[in-house]
């Protein structure tokens, strides 16, 4: 048994590493730094390479500048047109847009929506059309991943951004840390740390939650917070329908051994 304080001091650590990591923006809830995650080689994952956001509509003059300081090249878009124009983004100076929606899937945001205040979206439903979703983009996906990460390999830093910042850059997330070689462990871990500022009372998630009925706030919740099943089901997919993450990487993304040479060397410590 470990002793009590190495226990301690392994807590202390991934909470200094998590605040390093993550961006206390004024008008985005979930941007954060992929670097500083280990692996199991003892290699660490680079700061300042690649940044995953939920998206850049709100975002303050600050927030700007905090781009801009960051040196951000690129920012890849994976939101639709539609929800593109229904919230522009705001892009740091000299930023290039990468737009790269996913294939639709079987149900928009618009029609989920339209099932709650239908009073139809339980929240059993809304976990199935959110594991529908992840298969999905799973599975369609490859071309938008692989643009993304050939914008990183040519043109970093990069900032890659959904609507919220859990689903399609949950997924492109886990995607591009598993062709780094970090554990499952590590990678759901990251993906979980979305709901540390869904959760925050200040948040404006949680403000805007307070504004429909009570009976909708769960189903809402269902919806918004991360859960290890969604982003397990992208990982179970590439391992067992696709052989794994580089036969994924070669088949689906149709990404050149170069190519994935090139990134672990441009993000991993020697």
């Amino acid at each position: 048994m470990q002793p009590a304080h190495a226990n301690t001091d392994a807590a202390a650590e991934d909470t200094a590493l998590h605040l390093r990591r993550t961006l206390r923006f004024d008008g985005a809830l979930n941007v954060r730094d992929l670097g500083g995650i280990t692996t199991p080689t003892g290699q660490q994952v680079r700061y300042g390479i690649a940044y995953r956001s939920d998206d850049l509509a709100d975002l303050s003059v600050v927030d700007l500048a905090e781009l801009e300081e960051r040196s951000v090249r690129t920012v890849v878009d994976f939101r639709n047109p539609e929800e593109a124009e229904a919230r522009p983004s705001r892009l740091p100076r000299g930023a290039e847009v990468v737009s790269t929606p996913f294939p639709p899937g079987d149900k928009t945001a618009a029609e989920v929506m339209e099932l709650l205040v239908g009073g139809e979206l339980t929240t059993d439903l809304a976990h199935e059309i959110l594991l529908d979703s992840y298969r999905h983009v799973t599975e369609s996906g490859g071309p938008v991943m692989a643009e993304l990460i050939r914008s990183i390999i040519n043109r970093p830093p990069v900032l890659f951004h959904c609507a919220g910042g859990k689903d399609r850059t949950g997924v492109a997330a886990a995607v591009v840390l598993s062709l780094l070689g970090v554990d499952r462990g590590k990678i759901i871990d990251d993906y979980m740390l979305t709901n540390d500022r869904l959760t925050d009372q200040s948040s404006t998630f949680q403000l805007r939650l307070a504004e429909y009925p009570e009976e909708s706030r769960h189903v809402l919740l269902a919806l918004g917070l991360a859960k290890p099943a969604f982003i397990e089901q992208s990982l179970n997919i590439i391992d067992r329908e696709f052989g794994g993450i580089d036969s994924y990487a070669r088949n689906q993304l149709s990404l050149t051994q170069a190519e994935i040479d090139e990134l672990r060397a441009l993000f991993l410590t020697q």
